[in-house]
């Protein structure tokens, strides 16, 4: 079984991606992909589909950029020993050209995914977007906010690593917490709104 070390180096990708796309997202670069993802609609309930916090630049953004982190973390595990000890891939899974980019693009498309549901409830539910909401609700939509990337990365991984059972409880909890903790860091140098 892998370690908690061995896991936190298989994480760095998209936590990379995930930190340089909200970056990206800030920069006036490719600004034409910042078009809404529900192009400003209603659902049938009067409220809006997703909301202006989900644009196409931050969904196609974090497939490439995590794709392009997963890309270098490969050409780390092939020409360095250490990365190699600390890599839990199997590199017959990476065989092919663009392995890594197509599964680090696979793992970004999981993130940006899983988000997407939890953003459609809380249109529901009236908060709005960046927003949460005191008391339970709060700390469940807070802790949904760092759990449903993770959830769908954890399921695309399945595609190029399958974890035991305990090191997939450790993937979510290391996950969760460090997109928790990743977070409260983009609020502190303000390229997040709120934390969580």
């Amino acid at each position: 079984m892998a370690n908690i070390g061995q896991l936190s180096y298989f994480l760095l990708p998209v936590i990379l991606g995930g930190v340089c796309n909200m970056i990206f997202v800030k920069m006036p670069l490719a600004d034409k992909l910042k078009a809404t993802m529900d192009c400003g609609r209603f659902w049938i309930d009067g409220k809006r589909v997703l909301g202006d916090n989900k644009t196409w630049k931050g969904f196609l953004g974090m497939i490439f950029i995590t794709a392009f982190w997963m890309a270098v973390f490969g050409r780390l595990n092939s020409h360095f020993d250490w990365a190699k000890a600390l890599s839990v891939l199997d590199s017959s899974r990476f065989d092919f050209p663009l392995a890594y980019w197509i599964y680090g693009g696979l793992w970004g498309f999981g993130y940006v995914l899983f988000e997407l549901p939890n953003s459609f409830i809380k249109r529901r539910i009236n908060i709005g977007p960046g927003e949460n909401r005191p008391g339970p609700v709060g700390l469940f939509f807070l802790f949904m906010d760092q759990a449903d990337s993770v959830i769908g990365c954890m399921i695309l991984m399945l595609f190029f690593y399958t974890p035991t059972l305990q090191e997939a409880a450790i993937i979510f909890v290391l996950g969760t917490v460090i997109h928790y903790v990743i977070n409260i860091l983009l609020y502190l140098v303000g390229l997040k709104n709120q934390i969580g």
